[in-house]
């Protein structure tokens, strides 16, 4: 039996970890967990997903000193996982941080594993397969330490936009057996910085149930936020983090209020923005209109009682919000980001605007009132194929 090895950064709610998530039990549902004995280590044992993850599969937790990597300093990191190889990594972190001893040219996922490369200690056990299911330092962590035949990477998002420097990141796609992306998109930035790596590089599209989200759609207790709303439903669904655009969403809401319009705009997700955020909405007088919900297990039942759906994201990999929208058949305005037309085409199964508040409200508007567009959308989602778990065995031949 394959002894198999999943490592992610933590499992919060996020389109990796949903896509690490939705693999993990196509798997179970198939009857193939009990073929493979697989790990998952999240390096940040933390998130709402962690509890979804199958029986069969076994959660590892990190090891007192892999708990500091790339976290700030904390009392429980002092008390409940105390670790002096640890404190003396995040000494030199800070120290490093502070006189600037860092290569030129690095982003933050590689000046962290720059710092920590040599605290970290090698993992004791062996492996069959290795997978770091995100970019960054569980790839950078596989790749350094951890003992296997085969390695796998995953980049879930664009490289380019990610500001990595491929020079430093040389070395790890030249050793791994395969580097997984999720559209054609991010396919063809991972090509352009690693070009002689090309023949390991293969994509592999988000598994979705349609079953798994139209079952979670038709929860009556939940979207409660929604109930008694007047005028235009609205939803947003992602990180509260630059990447996903959440405060041109805020601007689009002000610009909206602005002419009059009736709606409420709930935006499920939690991040690092959300003081930002707050600070917008209570500026722009919007407290009774947009609603920072924070994190929730099942953002479908929300899905399914908005009108439409608005992603304002400036950098995507493969959307999962906007595939398990689709399924829903509900109505999608989406802003241009450079992937955006993996998942949109514009005016046969969603609306795309440009990149502005003016614009993601006027692209709201503009599906509100035409009645025979927002139907036409509609019916082509119906018509659609929506589920793609016969992806599963590509997932298994690629991977395990």
């Amino acid at each position: 039996m394959k002894k198999i090895l999943i490592v992610i950064h933590d499992m919060r709610i996020g389109g990796a970890q949903k896509s690490l998530l939705s693999f993990l039990q196509a798997l179970d549902a198939a009857g193939k967990c009990s073929e493979y004995d697989i790990h998952v280590l999240p390096l940040n044992p933390t998130g709402e997903f962690l509890s979804q993850i199958p029986a069969s599969v076994t959660v590892n937790m990190p090891d007192n000193t892999l708990r500091w990597l790339g976290q700030h300093m904390s009392r429980e990191l002092l008390t409940k996982h105390f670790s002096l190889r640890g404190l003396i990594g995040e000494g030199l972190w800070l120290l490093r941080k502070l006189l600037g001893r860092f290569p030129r040219g690095l982003n933050l996922p590689q000046r962290v594993w720059h710092s920590w490369r040599g605290i970290i200690p090698q993992r004791r056990e062996t492996y069959d397969v290795a997978i770091a299911y995100m970019d960054g330092t569980p790839a950078y962590y596989v790749m350094d330490k951890v003992q296997a035949e085969k390695k796998v990477l995953w980049l879930h998002s664009d490289y380019e936009k990610q500001g990595y420097d491929p020079a430093y990141d040389a070395r790890f796609y030249r050793d791994c057996d395969a580097a997984v992306t999720v559209s054609a998109e991010c396919l063809e930035t991972l090509r352009r910085a690693h070009p002689e790596q090309a023949d390991k590089l293969h994509v592999l599209e988000n598994i979705s149930s349609c079953m798994v989200v139209r079952a979670a759609s038709r929860e009556s207790a939940a979207a409660l936020e929604f109930d008694g709303a007047q005028g235009l439903k609205l939803l947003s669904v992602g990180r509260l983090h630059p990447q996903k655009g959440m405060d041109i969403a805020v601007k689009a809401a002000r610009c909206l209020k602005s002419q009059g319009g009736e709606f409420r705009w709930l935006i499920v997700g939690e991040g690092s923005e959300r003081p930002m955020l707050e600070k917008m909405i209570a500026e722009y007088g919007l407290e009774s209109q947009i609603f920072l919900l924070g994190a929730r297990l099942n953002p479908y039942a929300y899905m399914a009682k908005c009108d439409i759906l608005v992603q304002p994201s400036r950098i995507e990999g493969k959307s999962i919000v906007l595939d398990e929208a689709k399924m829903l058949c509900v109505p999608i305005v989406a802003t241009r980001y450079p992937t955006v037309g993996d998942a949109i085409t514009h005016g046969e199964n969603g609306w795309v605007t440009d990149m502005t508040g003016e614009a993601l409200a006027e692209g709201v508007r503009h599906l509100q009132q035409d009645e025979r567009l927002r139907a036409e959308i509609i019916r082509n989602l119906e018509n659609s194929p929506g589920d793609n778990a016969e992806l599963l065995p590509r997932y298994i031949e690629t991977m395990l």
